[in-house]
């Protein structure tokens, strides 16, 4: 099972993904832009692990790459 979008907002991570290249957004920049990662927040890590490979299907339950908590 792979996690692919914010559910609260039911935004693919794709399309996040595409924004902030396009864009040069960063992840505040885009919970501004799109309103994801601003409900429940569960989809933080993986919105991060998703702009940080480029790949938009994460898997369940990753283990992040330690770095500062948002």
């Amino acid at each position: 099972m792979a996690v692919d979008r914010c559910n609260c907002r039911n935004v693919g991570f794709a399309e996040l993904i595409e924004l902030a290249r396009r864009e040069r957004l960063d992840l505040d920049e885009l919970r501004d832009r799109t309103g994801c990662a601003q409900q429940c927040g569960l989809c933080v890590p993986y919105i991060r692990e998703a702009l940080r490979t480029g790949q938009p299907d994460q898997p369940l339950a990753f283990k992040p790459a330690a770095g500062p908590k948002r």
